[in-house]
This record gives structure tokens, C-alpha cells and sequence, in this order.
């Protein structure tokens, strides 16, 4: 048995996916990885150096050769069906050796290899983690898929004793904090370590420190002069830092066949985002990108809030269903309606939702259309012309950011979802335009959402090659690492609030903060705002038992 996968790479004359040599000379950088058995592995790299081929062979090699079962994990579904039409049958048909291996292609979700199985999986999906058993989960484009699912996955290894369990994990990088960084930051970071031709001087290899902007070519750190090809590729992988995970960054630096030139240009045209992960293969430091619940928490003022004379109702459906209520004055009240451990068997969390319309007679609520459907559209029939049902789109590029459904589509609004997000966070960076009345304690739960949401740069699609990198088209996309049910909460409230906000301006174009020419009443007996006040009360005009 060959002790190595590249070892048997090279004997097989394993090929991929078009029918070209695995080779490790310009991916000299790649043979380490290949080799890397240890059971807690992470890759920060940029797309196209090979990484995706690299862990299908891997995998296929230890499913024959270690008799291992394998779960295999890509974004979506849609993911896995491209890559075992794309990549997984087209690199079997290619090499001999895993026709032999591999006799029956089975589905496009497991492979059987010898005597064990690879299974392959989308993440949008909890039912796909909880089907079958692995000796190793392996995680592809982990920044991409859902990070909670990825946590499911790892029940599936709890047969095994700790020591037997592996996880491992590779993506291009989004955000500092954010996907595949959680692993790298507990890794023993390994980077690639190069010795300069002329000053036989040992150093890291990194931008800027080993590119000459102005002359558009690689140089030592240390003595300046040129750096060959040959020197970059022909390096060594060393740890700086201690960590119970096997960790791997991978830059383009490091790929003989791209330049300098190409680099300087990338950091000269290219969004900062972009280059950062899709370059340097780092997670991205932007606070453009996140909002820290601190940051929310600024927006907190103890000035009543009158609950009048128009509320908003902003509605996240499912279970548990989550809520907050707004007016021109700010945000007020907000809230997890889930049923009680002693509740009654006909109990139905749309009749708390059902108790808010008929309290605030002129009240408006939207509410998303991707959750519990029947108990909404139940409100919808029973109070006509005051409760809507909200559908995200891809950002449009028109000015108008939330269209009104008319005729056969009233009751329905569309929002472009990532436009309207950022407009929201935005508002909320400048206290005074979305008051939270209350105390900053009652407001922590409900800031906590917002500390869970991030914002990524998505390249639709690209080529690289030697020298050569395309873009298609890319846009930026709000994403989450955790529970964000108040962030949509808070859409669907100032979606309202656009319309239904009588004489207020518009949200989406007014610039005065929420509280301008607010008259503020001294007198706060009774009122409430904020979770945590619940304990204490209700809103105004409603009794405990109501809720």
C-alpha cells in the first residue's frame, strides 16, 4: 500500500477532472496537504488552486485505502449535483484505477468505494446531517454554507471515541470571525516559508512585504532583489502558532504561474473584500461588513414612546415566531412567542399576533412569507387590507427597493432583501434615526441578532488561469453565523413603516432622525418597551394574561 496519497497520485498518474496530470511541481505546495491525515484539519485558500480536486481524490484514497465512511459537504444541493456532474464522474471516467475502485457510480449523493462509502450533502437542509454515519466529515466552501447545519454533522461522528473523530474543513475565507476562520484561529497556522536565491535569507511569503508594486515583481523581503518562480514554489510549510487543528493558508503568492503583475493589479481594481479573500486567501477586516451589537445598543433612549398613533408590526413566522413593534417614534416592543411547557394542546402562537392587531386598531403588520404560511395567511383573511406578506428578491437595479403587490397581488410586498438590510444597518450606525425606547439592558437580546449577520462579497463567476482572472459579475450578500431572527424582524417593520408611517417620510429616503419634533412625555408609569420588561408588564393597554 502506498503510505502516501501524493505518492499514489504519482504512481497512478491520477488525472482530473479534464483529463490533465495531478503535478506537484507548480503545486509543490499541495503535496503537504494531500499527505495531512491529522483528524482536525483547515485550508484558508483562494478559489482555483486545486483544492476541491485535491480533497475528492483524498477522500476516494482513504474511503479504498483506510476503510473509512465519509460525508462530504457543499453549500447546497444544487452544489453537489454540478460537482458529481462536474468534477466527481468526469475525474473517475479519467483514471483507470478509480473505475476499478469505483464500478457503480450509484447516485449523485454517495459513491461506494470498495467496500465503504462516500456520502455527499447540501447544508440548507438539517434532515441531510441526521441520515448516516462517518468516520470523517469533510467541508467544503465552508463560508458558504450554513454553519449550524455544519455543527449538526458533527453528531454523526459520536460513535467514535474523541480521538477518532475528524473534521475537516476548507474554504476561501469571508470575514474575520466568520466561517472557516473560527477553525483557522484555532489552528497551528502553518504558512509557506521561502529562502531568497541571493540572500539565502528564510521568511514568510506575504503581501506587500514580497512584491514590488511600482516594478510589478516578486522580491526577497529582507534584500530586495528578484525573486525567482523556482523560489516561491519550492518552499516549506511551518507552523506559527499552536492549536489543536492542523492549519493550512494558501495565498496566490504562491502559485508559480500567476504574477506580480496580476497581484498589483487585483489590489489596484478590485473591491478590498476581494482581494483580501480571493487573492491573499485571508479573511477579510471590515467594520463596513459587520455591526457589532455595542453599536445597536447606542441606538437605546429612555424617551417614551407614545404606541401611537400608527404601530408596525414586523413579524419573522416560524417556530419559534419572533416579533417587534415600531412607530414613527422608534422601536418599542419586541418579542418570542413559543408555546409554554404546560400549554394547552390548542394553544396557537397566532393569537398573540392576532391580540397586537386588535389592541392597535390601526395597526400593520408584515410578516415573512417563508414561514408557518397557514397561521399568517389566517390573519390575512380575518383582517383585510392590515396584514402582509413580505418576499425577498435579488437586489434590483432600480431605485425602488420595496415594491406594493396591486390588484391580485395585494397583500403581498417584495423587498430587495440585501439593499434594504444595508439600508437598515446604516440608519442604525447614525443613533437617532431607529430609536430602541427602553433601557440598553432590555434591548441586549434583541442586539445580539445583529451581532450574528455579516456581509460578503459573492463572485458569481471566474476564471483563473496562468495570468489570466475574469469576473462576471459579483454582489454583496447578507449573511448570518447564528440566530438573525430580529435583524428581518426590523426589514419587515420599516417595510411597513414606508408605507403605513402616515406623516412621517419615507424610510428610505428621509434623513431626519426618527425623533425630530417628538414631543417626550415626563411620565413613563406604565410604559413599557424591551424584552426584558415583560416580567413586569405588557404593552399599554393590555393585561398579563393576554400574553
Amino acid at each position: 500500500m502506498e503510505l502516501f496519497p501524493s505518492l499514489w497520485v504519482e504512481k497512478y498518474k491520477i488525472k482530473n477532472e479534464g483529463g490533465l496530470p495531478i503535478e506537484f511541481d507548480d503545486h509543490y505546495f499541495m503535496r503537504d496537504l494531500y499527505d495531512d491525515m491529522s483528524n482536525l484539519q483547515v485550508w484558508l485558500k483562494p478559489p482555483q488552486i486545486g483544492a476541491t480536486v485535491a480533497q475528492i481524490i483524498k477522500t476516494m484514497y482513504c474511503a479504498k485505502k483506510k476503510g473509512w465512511d465519509i460525508i462530504y459537504t457543499l453549500p447546497t444541493q444544487t452544489d453537489v449535483n454540478d460537482m458529481a456532474g462536474g468534477k466527481i464522474n468526469r475525474l473517475i471516467a479519467q483514471n483507470p484505477v478509480l473505475l476499478e475502485w469505483i464500478k457503480d457510480h450509484d447516485t449523485v449523493e454517495q459513491k461506494s468505494v470498495g467496500k465503504n462509502i462516500i456520502h455527499y450533502r447540501g447544508t440548507f437542509t438539517t434532515k441531510a446531517a441526521m441520515m448516516v454515519s462517518s468516520d470523517v466529515n469533510v467541508h467544503d466552501e465552508v463560508d458558504a454554507s450554513d454553519s449550524q447545519v455544519i455543527q449538526q454533522y458533527e453528531t454523526r461522528l459520536m460513535a467514535k471515541p474523541t480521538e477518532e473523530q475528524r473534521r475537516w474543513y476548507f474554504s476561501h475565507p469571508s470575514l474575520s470571525g466568520m466561517g472557516v476562520d473560527i477553525y483557522w484561529q484555532q489552528s497551528d497556522k502553518k504558512e509557506w516559508f521561502i529562502k531568497c536565491p541571493h540572500c539565502d535569507k528564510e521568511q514568510q511569503l506575504q503581501w506587500p512585504d514580497n512584491i514590488d508594486i511600482q516594478a510589478r515583481q516578486y522580491i526577497c523581503a529582507l534584500c530586495k532583489k528578484p525573486l525567482t518562480d523556482k523560489s516561491r514554489k519550492y518552499g516549506r510549510w511551518q507552523a506559527t502558532a499552536v492549536g489543536p487543528f492542523s492549519g493550512y493558508h494558501i495565498s496566490q503568492l504562491m502559485c508559480s504561474w500567476i504574477s506580480a503583475d496580476k497581484i498589483v493589479t487585483d489590489w489596484e481594481t478590485k473591491d478590498k473584500q476581494y482581494f483580501w479573500n480571493y487573492v491573499l486567501g485571508l479573511p477579510f477586516i471590515g467594520s463596513e461588513n459587520k455591526i457589532e451589537p455595542d453599536v445597536v445598543l447606542r441606538n437605546v433612549t429612555q424617551d417614551e414612546n407614545l404606541q401611537q398613533p400608527r404601530v408596525i408590526i414586523g413579524v419573522d413566522t416560524g417556530l419559534p415566531i419572533h416579533y417587534v413593534c415600531m412607530n414613527k417614534q422608534g422601536v418599542f416592543f419586541y418579542d418570542t412567542i413559543e408555546k409554554p411547557k404546560d400549554g394547552p394542546p390548542e394553544w396557537d402562537a397566532y393569537d398573540t399576533l392576532e391580540r397586537l392587531l386588535k389592541h392597535f386598531e390601526r395597526s400593520v403588520m408584515v410578516a415573512d412569507q417563508g414561514g408557518d404560511l397557514h397561521g399568517i395567511r389566517r390573519l390575512q383573511a380575518k383582517f383585510p387590507g392590515r396584514v402582509f406578506l413580505c418576499y425577498y428578491r435579488p437586489d434590483k437595479k432600480t431605485k425602488q427597493m420595496i415594491t406594493w403587490g396591486e390588484n391580485e397581488e395585494y397583500g403581498k410586498v417584495t423587498v430587495d432583501r440585501n439593499r434594504m438590510i444595508s439600508m437598515m444597518i446604516e440608519h442604525i450606525r447614525e443613533p437617532g434615526y431607529i430609536n430602541l425606547n427602553g433601557k440598553r439592558a432590555d434591548w441586549v437580546e434583541f442586539a445580539s441578532h445583529f451581532g450574528n449577520i455579516y456581509r460578503e462579497l459573492v463572485v458569481q463567476k471566474e476564471s483563473i488561469g496562468k495570468d489570466m482572472h475574469t469576473l462576471y459579475g459579483n454582489e454583496y450578500i447578507w449573511k448570518r453565523q447564528g440566530p438573525d431572527h430580529f435583524v428581518h424582524t426590523l426589514v419587515y417593520a420599516l417595510t411597513g413603516m414606508d408605507k403605513y408611517g402616515e406623516d412621517l417620510a419615507t424610510i428610505i429616503k428621509r434623513k431626519d432622525p426618527f425623533m425630530a419634533n417628538v414631543p417626550v412625555a415626563s411620565d413613563m408609569t406604565g410604559h413599557i418597551s424591551g424584552k426584558r420588561i415583560i416580567k413586569k408588564g405588557v404593552p399599554r393597554g393590555f393585561t398579563k394574561v393576554d400574553f
